[in-house]
């Protein structure tokens, strides 16, 4: 396993994402949640490959009360690093928001079973632009406090990069994939860097689509069928799978810290964390290739939640 020092924490490449532990999840809400002993076999897995961070928030269902009592059967010395995410928040008056995000924050650490949670994040950033002040001071509180190492955000490729960057918080969830250079080119991705934020990366293989072939898509995605078919023209070439092309294209951004993957089983897990070991940094010309590529692609394709529209 890949492992990137990153604010006083050595976060491995590989996170673990945690919701489908929570509750049913896909599009369709199809995945089903797996029974609590399922889980732990998911964890476990998770720690025998070397992932040290689990991703959670407190609206995946279960999820925190699963990784809390998971938790409750290792030794201090073997506890993975823990990111949980609170919100949406109630902005009735300053005095109230202040309230919502101690008593989330609060109920979080005790579902989790936790005095101090490595990385506390605001689960969407609509909430710090709404009342910046008195979100950050109350998640520097938090800090203060003890009961986070850590604060940060999450947040969309539209959102302001240079105002999440100088906004106060430590690190940062953003979506990113192979098709989606935008937030490169326009000096976002950098400006978080080099605020010395932790970046966390999601959707790193867009809902699963680097693993299709373009005849294999549904007739309501024929407008992705185009990138798709350049994606594994350029993946053979670099003579990479397509997934390893997908992570490594992401692990090659300078500030990327690890890439969030949900697991539903614990030989996925374990698979994954083989992928990382597989991955490599693109070189530039690589990258050009690529941002090339998909300079003119339908935003349709790397927007998921445009797909119901569809």
């Amino acid at each position: 396993m890949r492992y990137n020092e990153k604010r006083g924490m050595k976060i491995s490449a590989f996170s673990l994402g945690t919701v489908q532990l929570g509750m049913n999840y896909g599009i369709t809400g199809k995945t089903e949640k797996p029974s609590e002993t399922y889980a732990y076999e998911i964890l476990n897995s998770a720690l025998s490959s070397g992932v040290n961070m689990l991703d959670t928030a407190n609206n995946y269902g279960d999820s925190e009360r699963v990784i809390g009592s998971w938790l409750r059967t290792l030794g201090e010395e073997k506890r993975p690093l823990i990111v949980t995410k609170i919100g949406p928040l109630d902005h009735s008056s300053p005095e109230t928001l202040r309230a919502d995000i101690r008593r989330q924050a609060e109920r979080s650490l005790k579902t989790l079973g936790l005095d101090c949670v490595d990385v506390m994040m605001l689960h969407n950033f609509e909430d710090y632009i709404a009342d910046p002040d008195t979100v950050i001071e109350e998640f520097r509180r938090i800090k203060r406090e003890g009961k986070a190492r850590l604060i940060a955000t999450s947040a969309y490729s539209e959102h302001d990069y240079r105002a999440i960057a100088a906004s106060g918080f430590e690190g940062v969830q953003i979506p990113l994939n192979v098709f989606d250079h935008g937030r490169i080119n326009d000096g976002g991705i950098a400006a978080l860097a080099e605020a010395g934020m932790q970046i966390y990366v999601r959707s790193v293989f867009l809902q699963g689509i680097v693993f299709m072939k373009p005849e294999e898509l549904s007739p309501k995605m024929s407008f992705a069928a185009p990138a798709l078919s350049k994606f594994l023209v350029l993946s053979e070439k670099f003579g990479m799978s397509p997934e390893v092309l997908a992570v490594s294209f992401v692990l090659s951004i300078p500030g990327v810290t690890s890439v969030v993957l949900g697991c539903q089983t614990p030989e996925q897990v374990s698979a994954n964390a083989a992928l990382i070991d597989k991955t490599r940094p693109l070189t530039e010309e690589e990258i050009s290739e690529l941002r090339e590529a998909f300079s003119d692609i339908d935003k349709r394709v790397v927007d998921p939640r445009l797909w119901n529209k569809c």
